[in-house]
């Protein structure tokens, strides 16, 4: 007997091979655990009040807890490929003919769907921060180690200052640290339930919503009913954020792609993040940087994606938005994991040249605005007379040199920006010793003095802040898990000793990419 009156025929092949059935598999393996756990906060509020009596409700628990994906399974084909009514099903079958009349009774499947959906998307959301907290942590330690090392710094793709390679490592760890911190954010201004909203405009039992939210872990009950089932805006503030991140990842990552080859030179990666050519064997590649930036871009075109579907939709419970436009948030997060190990491996593994990237900082006008400084600040020229005085004397260096030679630092004469100065209408007696410090691009590192500078003391401080930062995301972490952990085992009943047994607590599914794609 098909689970509804209004139609007599089972769903067409297609429809039921093509999308049914994936979905259905999906979700037995996605969301099962999370169906379970609703079902017995449900049987919760069915017994407070008073529809079902004690006896029969832990009979119903003990079979809903002892029920495997299989047994769902088993009943596909005769529930028209829908999981909960499949749940349903396999437990009428194993209680007593009438046993528990009311139970299921004022239940919609609209929020219990969006309930469990959103139980598996704070779970990954979770998952995705400890991987960014990971990778904040590994850039960390690895900036750590080179807050001393000097290597050109780059504005426009041009010589700017001289930096450290700490310094730009402590640029990333902040990054992502802050992505950790925004997910985790995102995940408690998430974590309000649906259930309880029924269709789209409440039940008529009086359901304890909040009792019911506390149930499963949630803060609280969403407060309004059609938001509970219309809304899948945490789809998209979940696609925003990683799509930000892999943004700004990218950014990173063609630094990295930049310093690694030929041109520069200033990093190099282990053999096992190496790659070949199978015609040049004189060359080192290292795809997996482009492997990691590439998936970046994916992470951008299924948020986009995942706006797309819900665009022009209406604000109810809608098949297009609950499951079709959130076909592909599965392989949303499956990528971002992906994209963060890969770069973790790489931070993980990176040898920084130190002796080529210092050679080429000595080699190239990076500290000239030192020079300019010391003209208005030494001899009272006008700052902005005094770049200009600064800038002539580099182009008459460079002119005398002629197109092929190379204009460092030591071609530049104390000499001629005195004559420099003195075109411009000032005297001034210019100390070649001092020119020679003010150009040298190791010393210019302590002349940043301004918090979050390249000068070796402030990133160790930055670094600083990031650890304690990365602490505190790591304790909110650790509560938000908690929550989940404690509401699994009260709801549940698999605390020590008890003899009830589940065999998938929150969080410990592996992430699964399917054809059907996922949360769907």
């Amino acid at each position: 007997m098909l689970p509804t009156g209004r139609i007599e025929r089972a769903p067409a092949a297609l429809v039921d091979e093509a999308v049914l059935a994936r979905r259905f598999d999906w979700e037995i393996r996605c969301l099962l655990r999370h169906y379970t756990w609703i079902e017995l906060a449900h049987l919760g509020e069915y017994a407070r009040m008073g529809l079902i009596d004690a006896p029969t409700a832990a009979r119903i628990r003990r079979i809903v807890l002892d029920l495997t994906p299989d047994d769902v399974t088993a009943e596909r084909t005769a529930v028209m490929s829908d999981p909960l009514f499949a749940l349903e099903r396999s437990v009428h079958a194993r209680l007593p003919a009438s046993a528990a009349p009311a139970w299921h009774v004022d239940r919609s499947r609209n929020d219990v769907q969006a309930c469990a959906q959103l139980m598996l998307g704070r779970e990954r959301l979770l998952a995705a921060a400890g991987s960014v907290r990971a990778l904040a942590r590994t850039a960390t330690e690895a900036a750590a180690g080179h807050t001393r090392s000097v290597m050109p710094g780059y504005t426009q793709h041009q010589t700017a200052h001289p930096i450290t390679f700490g310094f730009y490592l402590a640029a990333l760890a902040e990054a992502v640290t802050g992505a950790a911190e925004s997910l985790h954010a995102l995940a408690d201004a998430v974590n309000l339930s649906p259930l309880g909203a029924g269709a789209m405009a409440g039940l008529e039992l009086p359901w304890d919503r909040a009792r019911l939210a506390h149930a499963l872990g949630f803060a609280g009950p969403q407060p309004h009913a059609l938001t509970s089932v219309a809304s899948r805006a945490w789809v998209l503030r979940s696609a925003a954020e990683l799509a930000v991140l892999g943004t700004t990842l990218s950014r990173f990552l063609t630094d990295l792609i930049w310093w690694s080859g030929a041109s520069c030179r200033f990093i190099d990666l282990p053999d096992e993040l190496a790659g070949i050519s199978s015609a040049m064997p004189h060359k080192r590649n290292f795809p997996v940087l482009e492997r990691a930036r590439g998936l970046t871009g994916h992470l951008t075109g299924l948020a986009v994606d995942l706006m797309i579907g819900q665009r022009n939709t209406g604000y109810t419970n809608l098949v297009e938005v609950s499951k079709e436009s959130t076909r592909f948030l599965e392989d949303l997060f499956t990528t971002c994991d992906t994209m963060l190990g890969l770069a973790d491996l790489v931070i993980s593994g990176v040898r920084f040249r130190a002796g080529r990237a210092a050679r080429v900082a000595r080699a190239e006008l990076s500290t000239a605005s030192t020079v300019a400084n010391r003209l208005t600040l030494d001899h009272a020229i006008p700052a902005r007379t005094a770049q200009v005085v600064v800038g002539t004397w580099i182009a008459a260096a460079a002119r005398r040199l002629g197109d092929d030679a190379e204009l460092t630092p030591n071609r530049l004469t104390a000499a001629d920006l005195a004559a420099a100065c003195a075109r411009a209408g000032y005297e001034v007696d210019v100390d070649a010793g001092l020119l020679r410090a003010d150009l040298d691009a190791e010393a210019s590192l302590a002349r940043r003095v301004t918090s979050g500078s390249t000068r070796p003391e402030q990133v160790e401080t930055i670094l600083a802040e990031v650890r304690a930062r990365l602490r505190a995301a790591d304790a909110t972490a650790a509560a938000q898990e908690e929550r989940l952990r404690t509401a699994w085992l009260r709801t549940t009943g698999t605390e020590p000793g008890d003899p009830s047994r589940t065999r998938t607590e929150p969080g410990a599914a592996t992430t699964a990419r399917t054809e059907t794609g996922g949360l769907s």
